[in-house]
């Protein structure tokens, strides 16, 4: 007996219908194989949208994403929300157009889900302490460099004395996004939109701090270095406002990138205030004017005064006239005294006359006048400008020729001073505050042309995935269409006739009693093959008919 017609193979063979059960079965596994590709291939790669959201949110989330096209699942791993690559920038705004996500936090909705039946007012104070937090939050999310903000209020208990009234205060959280940061402007509209949120909040009692732990604003800071901190800001606007009005009026003259400026601003913040006040004693007005005025004319004697002994006026003196002694020639008599002395015969004749009458006169006068007064207080404005120092630097001229040469030429003398002129006009120069301004001229560096950076190579290409597992996916099919599904196809279109009889013509091993295909041993000659099909055809001749049909399809 032959060892091929013992192996495990030929007892498999000789079991009916055993071969077309595995060529359907290696057909079906063909099919399979190829609709799973196929599956595969139309299946996108997803990318993670969200991830580290509420159960809740995540529920919104798919519900919003269930009523569009966008293919979605969720991560069973992670829980994170997954959609196709390519869709993603498309589930986001519509995801935002919706409000989703909304956070973590719940805002003044909480007031609305939560009954206040049962509740503590401590635990009603702290919700709505915590709802109004998150809307301050975000509401400040909502600027454009603000990623996402955190809202710390403190808010003390109202008190009926004044003595234990507190100011409430704030600290604002700031997580910013790459590359953005907030200006002074900006850090000041926050803090007046915390303050302006909380009654009875100042300004100053709000403090804003950005995710790098740094301060942006220093409420209430009045010492040194507060103060100088914002006069060098307040300079170096100046400088910087300097600086661009030259560069913007010369830029046209001279070409973009062809000239170089530096201010330097000597500032006075000094604070001074002044009040003086001026007389001028040309400028004079009457303004009030009294007159007091006595006369006493009485011809007799008078007497003033207080009564008593000093109050009487004493008699005129008496002058006595002697003949004997006469005055001398040519000189008058005195004054007030007695006239003449007449000689008599019989005797000496003597005459008197009283002084002149007295006469008391008493004026007194009061002029009041206004004098010309000027009174001013002047105040000099803080920050004002000491002295400017301009420095201008101009790059050559250059100019190409047919063959591509390049020459460097340095602008002349009239230009250097034109410039000048435009510069002084530009910054306001004044000589007598001590402005100097300085222009020259320059070749500046060129930095040499560097390559075209190269495009992403064929493993950096976004679609490289996708690509190769369509084109791995279409070989297998091909494979399994050619080595598989063919022959499976081929040897069905054959029939009976190869499971009755080897395509090599080879007879059963018993006869047509037997009914089992042998393997086969040796070719048969025509003249044998003709023996046989005699024997046959009596006992069987449909059998026969099979294997004439099967001669006739594999003999050439």
């Amino acid at each position: 007996m032959d060892v091929a017609e013992t192996s495990p193979l030929a007892a498999l063979n000789r079991i009916p219908g055993l071969r077309q059960l595995l060529l359907l079965a290696g057909l079906a596994t063909a099919i399979a194989a190829g609709v799973t590709a196929a599956f595969y291939v139309r299946e996108p790669s997803y990318t993670m949208l969200f991830s580290n959201v509420s159960q809740q949110e995540a529920g919104e989330i798919m519900n919003a994403l269930n009523a569009t096209d966008i293919p979605h699942k969720i991560d069973p791993k992670s829980g994170a929300i997954l959609v196709a690559g390519d869709r993603v920038p498309e589930a986001r705004l519509k995801l935002a157009g919706q409000g989703l996500p909304r956070g973590a936090s719940v805002g003044l909705e909480m007031m609305q889900e939560q009954g206040a039946f049962g509740t503590s007012q401590f635990m009603e104070n702290a919700r709505y302490n915590h709802a109004l937090e998150t809307e301050l939050a975000r509401t400040i999310s909502t600027l454009r460099p603000v990623q996402s903000a955190r809202v710390h209020l403190a808010l003390p208990e109202s008190s009926v004395f004044l003595r234990k009234r507190r100011d409430p205060s704030a600290s604002v959280l700031v997580n910013l996004y790459p590359g953005r940061q907030l200006d002074k402007t900006q850090v000041a509209a926050i803090v007046h939109l915390v303050a302006s949120s909380i009654p009875g909040m100042d300004a100053d009692k709000v403090t804003v701090v950005d995710q790098q732990g740094k301060l942006l604003n220093a409420p209430g800071d009045a010492s040194a270095l507060g103060l100088s901190t914002q006069q060098f800001e307040y300079t170096e606007r100046i400088e910087s406002s300097y600086t661009e009005r030259i560069v913007n009026l010369l830029s046209p003259m001279l070409g973009p990138d062809r000239i170089r400026a530096t201010v330097t601003a000597d500032m006075d913040f000094t604070e001074r205030e002044e009040t003086r006040e001026n007389y001028d004693p040309e400028n004079t007005a009457l303004r009030s004017e009294q007159v007091a005025e006595e006369r006493s004319r009485d011809g007799g004697l008078t007497s003033g005064g207080i009564p008593g002994a000093l109050s009487n006026t004493p008699p005129p003196p008496v002058v006595a006239s002697n003949a004997a002694n006469p005055p001398p020639a040519g000189q008058p008599a005195a004054a007030g005294s007695a006239a003449g002395t007449a000689a008599g015969s019989g005797g000496t004749v003597q005459s008197t006359q009283a002084a002149t009458t007295p006469a008391s006169e008493s004026l007194h006068r009061t002029r009041n006048f206004e004098v010309d007064r000027t009174l001013s207080r002047t105040r000099s404005p803080v920050g004002s400008i000491r002295r400017l120092s301009v420095a201008v630097l101009v790059d050559y001229k250059r100019s190409t020729a047919d063959d591509g040469t390049v020459t460097t030429q340095a602008p002349s003398q009239q230009e250097i001073d034109d410039i000048t002129r435009l510069v002084k006009e530009a910054v306001g120069f004044d000589e007598k505050r001590g402005d100097t301004v300085s222009v020259s001229s320059v070749s500046f560096y060129e930095k040499p042309a560097e390559a075209e950076p190269e495009g992403p190579g064929l493993l950096d290409s976004p679609g490289l995935f996708d690509t190769l597992r369509s084109v791995l996916a279409g070989l297998l099919v091909l494979a399994l269409a050619f080595a598989v599904i063919r022959p499976i196809m081929r040897g069905l279109g054959a029939g009976g006739a190869g499971a009755a009889l080897p395509v090599g013509g080879a007879l059963p091993a018993g006869g047509a009693s037997g009914g089992h295909v042998a393997p086969p041993r040796a070719a048969l000659s025509f003249d044998d093959k003709v023996s046989v099909a005699r024997q046959l055809a009596d006992k069987n001749p449909e059998r026969v008919a099979q294997i004439v049909r099967g001669w006739m399809q594999t003999d050439e």
